[in-house]
């Protein structure tokens, strides 16, 4: 007879001495977290392939904030993807840093903002003068499905709230 035990303190069973582990809430914040760090590297290096693999299928965007009516348009993720990476290509580098995960799980689906700052160096003037650096702040809103067994973006807008050139 095969002996299961409940561990109290997590979420794991012992199974005939195997002990097998559940994924928790803790582990789904995690993953999106790191998710969310891939999109950042990859935007960064110039990477829609990678970028690319942190998105579903699909992606809902806003098409534009300026009025006061949202509208809001589905498009393919290879191509939210390419657009991305060529937003920042005319830059010399970028890099973007996050903070303030507040990422809400509901079973296969989840939404959260987390804070963004990016800094972009400008291409070098041709006179040779300084080239300006762009600091952009803001908020991502975001939702999120598990596909498979991983974590995809299925909604994401960010929000600027502020703009520093130097």
């Amino acid at each position: 007879m095969r002996t299961v035990t409940k561990h109290p303190s997590r979420d794991s069973f012992a199974v005939g001495g195997k002990e097998i582990t559940m994924p928790t809430r803790a582990d789904d914040e995690l993953e999106i977290m790191r998710l969310l760090a891939r999109l950042a590297q990859a935007v960064d290096d110039r990477d829609a392939d990678a970028y690319r693999d942190c998105l579903a299928d699909e992606v809902v965007c806003l098409v534009s904030d300026a009025s006061p009516n949202e509208v809001w348009r589905a498009m393919p993720g290879e191509a939210y993807a390419r657009q991305a990476v060529e937003s920042v290509s005319g830059f010399d580098w970028t890099h973007h840093r996050l903070c303030n995960f507040v990422i809400v799980i509901d079973g296969e689906r989840a939404h959260g903002k987390v804070d963004v700052v990016a800094l972009m160096q400008a291409p070098t003037a041709a006179d040779g003068g300084a080239s300006p650096t762009l600091t952009v702040g803001g908020r991502y809103d975001l939702e999120f499905s598990k596909v498979a067994t991983e974590w995809r973006i299925t909604k994401r807008h960010m929000r600027t709230r502020y703009t520093i050139a130097k």
